[in-house]
């Protein structure tokens, strides 16, 4: 690839590598998967942007060096303010402003063969990530994956902050081979760098997060596949909104103990923060220059090989509690209706409470806001023991189709309750109705329960006491049920009503109390 004539490009670009698992894996029989898997069978591959130019100035791709501190940026020296160079896919905010990002930028890979033998755990000759590809130009290709194409060590994005604020998003694009029932830990850790990016700066990081990979696309195989844009997902990475300063340099990096090779400094106590075990392995490691994946021909040299025991990351299978965390930055600039979004860590809802300041759009529910009509939603997030604010999010709601993640769930239409005229008296078709959703609200995440009355009166305080009834009867038909989690109740009298005409048959309608299952 030609290099931009403002930049110029060193002759050898960062160590681009096969990752290891151990020498059983590394070696054997031909796999029925695509590539090379990690120890529970399952893969990761990221998307990637060769196309320099076409990259936000002052980020990078980076790979850490085998002492976990030093970068090997693609920019192949120091960063600056004006670099341009290869980036990962992804994007970010800075205090909910979206920032620079890179979009993908390569030939999706045309033709996977499947490893039948590793080298040094690098697939052999032409397969795996070494495959050849398909279609003119020079671009590199993509997906890079974790367990075939990716460095030795801790792998990730390096980006400058034009602005000062919380890390409000990050995002990176992902596509996984996920056989059923396998699954593996992938960490995300955020570190502050040196002023020109070239170390990771302090011991420990920023943040650190165990990245949920349950929606990311997935095959069973990437043998002969034909990548498109439908096979990539944007994945949140959930740092907890650390401050960042202007013009610093910081870097994401995953690692965990799925990636081969020395894990970043300080990351033993942030992924069992993260997450509860930690495994230590050692592994043999394959460096490659990154110009070797530029105008790529079908015959591969050889990597040079060399030998690293992992730092330790802890000890075998050791258990801590992990700490209640906030994360107002999962929460967007716009919404989608019907939704709920993650704004904690589980558990933490015994510690802290979402308030809503406007109920008639969205109602806090355990971890959960619950986004529940169009408008504008704003919410605190407060300590339960004196109500101090720790937080408040705010995003707008709109009828636009929701794309789903970890953190962002829909949510189905309620399960509704009827009541007798002027009463909390359930009707016995409603009491069967909780019955037959009860096995689903144990399983929930949270639930969330909203009261209604009927408005032939007009609105009045007896009229927002009966729908607070209404709604603690319904909670306590689902505790009856043995529905023992979060059930959050919201009363809203005869504001929201179902039909405003003054007929009996109608007016029932009105008299109500509605179920949601927040997943």
């Amino acid at each position: 690839m030609s290099s931009s004539p403002s930049t110029p490009r060193p002759a050898t670009r960062i160590a681009l590598a096969a990752a290891l698992v151990g020498a059983a894996l590394a070696l054997g029989p031909a796999l029925t998967r695509a590539s090379q898997s990690g120890p529970s069978g399952a893969n990761v591959g990221f998307d990637f942007s060769w196309d320099d130019a076409k990259n936000p100035a002052g980020h990078s791709a980076s790979f850490l060096e085998a002492d976990g501190i030093t970068a090997n940026n693609c920019s192949g020296g120091p960063l600056t303010a004006t670099t341009k160079t290869c980036n990962f896919v992804f994007d970010y905010q800075i205090a909910g402003a979206a920032q620079p990002s890179a979009a993908h930028a390569a030939r999706f890979i045309t033709f996977w063969t499947n490893p039948t033998s590793y080298v040094s755990g690098a697939p052999a000759a032409n397969t795996g990530c070494n495959s050849p590809t398909n279609g003119a130009g020079d671009l590199g290709k993509a997906p890079l994956t974790l367990f075939d194409c990716f460095n030795s060590n801790a792998f990730g994005q390096v980006f400058r902050a034009a602005s000062a604020g919380p890390l409000t998003q990050f995002r990176a694009s992902m596509t996984c081979l996920a056989p059923a029932g396998t699954k593996y830990e992938l960490y995300a850790l955020l570190y502050e760098m040196s002023t020109d990016g070239s170390t990771i700066a302090g011991t420990a990081p920023l943040g650190a997060t165990l990245v949920n990979l349950t929606s990311c696309p997935s095959a069973t195989t990437w043998k002969g596949k034909a990548f498109t844009a439908k096979d990539f997902a944007m994945i949140p990475v959930n740092l907890g909104s650390p401050a960042l300063q202007a013009g610093k340099f910081y870097g994401v990096y995953f690692t965990g103990p799925s990636v081969p090779g020395t894990a970043p400094a300080g990351a033993a106590d942030a992924m069992q923060r993260a997450k509860s075990a930690a495994t230590t392995t050692t592994t043999t490691t394959t460096t490659t220059p990154w110009s070797s994946f530029r105008n790529q021909k079908n015959t591969k040299t050889p990597a040079s090989t060399t030998t690293t025991p992992r730092t330790p990351a802890a000890a075998a299978t050791t258990t801590t509690t992990v700490p209640a965390a906030l994360f107002p930055g999962n929460v967007p600039l716009e919404s989608s209706v019907m939704t709920a979004i993650r704004l904690m860590t589980p558990g933490a809802e015994t510690t802290y409470v979402v308030d809503s300041l406007t109920p008639a759009t969205c109602v806090g529910a355990g971890r959960n806001i619950v986004l529940l009509r169009t408008g504008r939603c704003r919410a605190q997030i407060a300590l339960r023991s004196n109500g101090r604010v720790q937080s408040t999010v705010s995003t707008t709601i709109t009828d636009s189709t929701p794309t789903m993640s970890d953190v962002i769930v829909a949510v189905d239409e309620p399960t509704v309750v009827y009541f007798r005229n002027g009463t909390a008296l359930s009707t016995d078709a409603s009491r069967k109705r909780v019955a037959g959703i009860a096995s689903a609200a144990r399983r929930a995440n949270a639930v969330l329960v909203t009261g209604h009355t009927g408005n032939a009166g007009g609105e009045t305080s007896k009229m927002r006491s009966l729908s607070q009834k209404r709604a603690k009867a319904a909670r306590s038909l689902l505790r009856d049920r043995g529905v023992t989690g979060v059930i959050a109740i919201q009363s809203y009298g005869a504001t929201q009503v179902v039909s405003n005409s003054k007929k009996d048959a109608q007016q029932a309608l009105n008299k109500r109390a509605e179920i949601f299952l927040i997943p």
